[in-house]
């Protein structure tokens, strides 16, 4: 595979967490604006290519593959500020995907303690992902990647007949103000959520950089653009914690078993990428013993404020700190 698409296709799979492939962050974050939201997507996707670029020649101007090290030549006040921001943005993420992870056993196992069996399950499972070869991740990202058009191609074909919304609610002025910041704020989340990874990949030429950057922005353009046109189909969906699993469960047994294994993957991918930068990161103030540790339990103590809470309420501010 193309080196720059093998980069991309891994910074993809950090992104795609249970929250995007769950539709929850397309709706809450784009799809409720109506119209504006095409407007929002290519502002967000914008953001997230200069970002991702800026990151990749950072890295390789530090000549180190860890997180931390882009930020080595700032003041020790800016250094732990941006550091801290990028922690805690790991914790309340991971927290998010455990939550999910717990939810979709407690879907698929009818067991009255699936929930938590998942969490533990979806954590040991990540912590090894994200200490083995990338290749893996990049298989399991392409196979996501694959699924998630797959399931929003079908749910197009279900819904070939009914209208997108062409106009959208007229918005206050503050109201379009507010949906910009939301955007570049999602830009800067994921980002920073994919900047472990990102910086694994970090010892690469300009122009590798420039080009994996912009093939993931293109990737992530493409993948917002179909979700947005099926969810602005639905607005009755607009409260639901997982649109394109009530969306896939439409197509009967089938359906629903896509939507929990491209959920699941989804999750395993983000939370991979997010545990192992947070516990990178960790091991910079830490003894490894006691990052691992705090790895596990600073999640799995956000994940029980659950899933919609932590999407809807947590992810705006934090994404704006870690910009």
């Amino acid at each position: 595979m193309d080196p720059c698409m093998q980069r991309a296709l891994m910074f993809v799979g950090a992104v795609l967490g249970a929250g995007f492939a769950s539709g929850r962050e397309v709706v809450s974050f784009f799809s409720s604006y109506g119209a504006y939201s095409w407007l929002f997507i290519l502002l967000s996707t914008i953001t997230m290519t200069a970002l991702c670029c800026i990151c990749l020649r950072r890295a390789h101007a530090t000549a180190g593959c860890h997180w931390c090290a882009i930020y080595q030549t700032g003041s020790a006040p800016v250094r732990k500020l941006a550091q801290g921001c990028i922690l805690l943005l790991q914790v309340i993420m991971g927290g998010a995907m455990i939550s999910a992870a717990g939810h979709l056993f407690a879907l698929a196992i009818p067991y009255r303690g699936a929930y938590l069996m998942g969490m533990l399950v979806t954590i040991g499972l990540s912590l090894l992902m994200g200490c083995i070869t990338p290749k893996i991740m990049t298989a399991v990202s392409g196979l996501l990647t694959i699924l998630f058009v797959a399931a929003v191609i079908m749910c197009m074909v279900f819904d070939w007949g009914d209208a997108v919304v062409a106009v959208g609610t007229p918005k206050a002025p503050m109201q379009v103000v507010e949906g910009s910041v939301r955007a570049v704020a999602y830009a800067a989340l994921n980002l920073a959520l994919s900047i472990g990874a990102v910086c694994r990949f970090g010892g690469c030429s300009c122009r590798i950089s420039s080009r994996s950057a912009v093939l993931f922005g293109l990737t992530m353009t493409g993948l917002l653009f179909v979700s947005n046109i099926l969810y602005l189909k639905h607005p009755e969906l607009t409260n639901a914690a997982f649109p394109m699993v009530a969306l896939l469960a439409r197509f009967g047994r089938v359906g629903h078993l896509i939507s929990l294994l491209m959920m699941y993957l989804a999750i395993l991918t983000t939370l991979s990428a997010g545990l192992f930068a947070l516990r990178t990161g960790l091991e910079e103030k830490f003894l490894p013993s006691m990052a691992l540790c705090m790895t596990v339990i600073l999640p799995l103590i956000v994940a029980f404020a659950g899933f919609e809470g932590i999407v809807d309420g947590w992810y705006t501010p934090v994404g704006l700190l870690c910009l």
